[in-house]
């Protein structure tokens, strides 16, 4: 249910400019080529600032897997569940 809920708060976040998706209990991201190039740093800073704002108290690790459109690049992060 959290990976759900994280799935809809980046769709919000991100709006239209990336695909959120959470094929197999893990949220993916498909960003464009020109975005992995150039914002990749802010993109993950993003994410985390979102995750941490809206869900501070999490039971369970989050894996994103950020990839770009034609699949050349591919990076998975987790975030570490609360203490």
């Amino acid at each position: 249910m959290l990976k759900t809920n994280i799935t809809r708060l980046l769709r919000t976040e991100f709006g239209e400019a990336v695909k959120v998706t959470c094929p197999n209990s893990q949220v993916t991201i498909v960003i464009s080529r020109a975005a992995c190039e150039q914002n990749y740093g802010n993109i993950l800073q993003q994410i985390h600032r979102v995750i941490e704002e809206y869900y501070p108290d999490r039971c369970e690790n989050i894996f994103i897997l950020i990839r770009d459109e034609d699949g050349s690049f591919k990076n998975v992060f987790k975030i570490w569940k609360s203490a």
